[in-house]
């Protein structure tokens, strides 16, 4: 009971925000807020869901379409795309900052395992929205965008 309150209470503080509203923070921390309720919520599936396209710059979804198609035959990305972990439980708390003008660093403390640092690389539309172009896994030195290319080829 107590971890779902605290998963709601987590929601409703960074869940107001939208992408494109504010900025690219902001688009991250809404993206996380979503990820915390856990298997509530698909954020991912083998194509763009309405999440996906919400968040996610065309490209990137095109990247990910692209590489799903080899999904059946292996295991394209098995892992929390937004943390680079399994069994992380969903995001438990995350703290950002502007590392750049289209890089937002984010400290993501999860409901279980090791605290992640993820660099979201963001793309500013001519509407004025923040989209997610890339996610980088700081531990790893790799990115999203790489691990999907991948499969492809």
């Amino acid at each position: 009971m107590r971890k779902r309150l605290s998963i709601l209470v987590f929601a409703m503080l960074v869940g107001r925000a939208v992408a494109g509203d504010g900025g690219p923070i902001d688009t991250v921390k809404a993206l996380a807020a979503l990820d915390a309720i856990e298997d509530q919520v698909r954020i991912f599936d083998a194509t763009p869901t309405p999440l996906m396209r919400k968040y996610f710059s065309a490209s990137f979804n095109q990247v990910w379409t692209t590489a799903m198609k080899h999904n059946k035959d292996f295991p394209v990305f098995d892992a929390d795309p937004l943390t680079g972990t399994q069994g992380g439980g969903g995001i438990k708390s995350l703290s950002a900052e502007m590392a750049g003008p289209n890089r937002v660093v984010a400290t993501m403390q999860l409901q279980h395992g090791p605290d992640q640092t993820i660099e979201f690389r963001m793309l500013h539309t001519p509407t004025g929205e923040w989209l997610i172009n890339d996610i980088v896994y700081v531990r790893r030195g790799e990115s999203l965008r790489e691990v999907l290319g991948r499969a492809d080829r």
